[in-house]
């Protein structure tokens, strides 16, 4: 298991080096494996800029042939200036064949899932709030669930 974590650790240091990106946080916090029914995973960043236009993704992080095809995820985004936007997300993790759609390396897959698009940030302090809606005490076979925020590319100056 240390072994896992310790991948998934790397995992996302590495996708950190990316320079579009405003904010990238994993949490592994999850005993068992299981994601309980009323723990919210909450993720705060700083957005000094307020050009461009960004994307916020859903990243979770779950043991390859999970149970599931999709499961139902509240993301609660608190803006600056107090603003409150409830999502309620299908975070899809099969095809239709019942094949993982998420990058899979070993018995361990990564799903990426928009929250948002082309959302022009105000500059400040963001909170978002990830739970888990399935009608269980518990979702089973969960390693981790993060929150990423890109600027997209298209609206980046270029340089050189």
């Amino acid at each position: 298991m240390k072994l896992k974590l310790t991948f998934l650790l790397l995992f996302t240091i590495l996708q950190s080096c990316n320079k579009n990106q405003v904010f990238n946080e994993f949490n592994s916090d999850f005993e068992d494996n299981r994601w309980i029914s009323n723990d919210v995973k909450v993720f705060e960043f700083e957005n000094v800029a307020s050009d461009g236009l960004h994307v916020i993704k859903l990243q979770l992080s779950h043991i390859y042939d999970f149970d599931f095809a999709e499961i139902p995820i509240e993301v609660e985004l608190i803006a600056p200036n107090g603003t409150k936007e409830v999502l309620l997300i299908d975070l899809k993790l099969k095809d239709a064949s019942g094949k993982d759609i998420g990058d899979c390396t070993g018995d361990i897959c990564d799903v990426y899932s928009p929250i948002k698009s082309n959302v022009k940030l105000q500059k400040g302090i963001y909170t978002i709030k990830v739970k888990s809606n399935f009608p269980g005490a518990y979702l089973p076979n969960v390693l981790g669930v993060g929150v990423v925020v890109e600027k997209l590319e298209k609206y980046h100056k270029k340089s050189g």
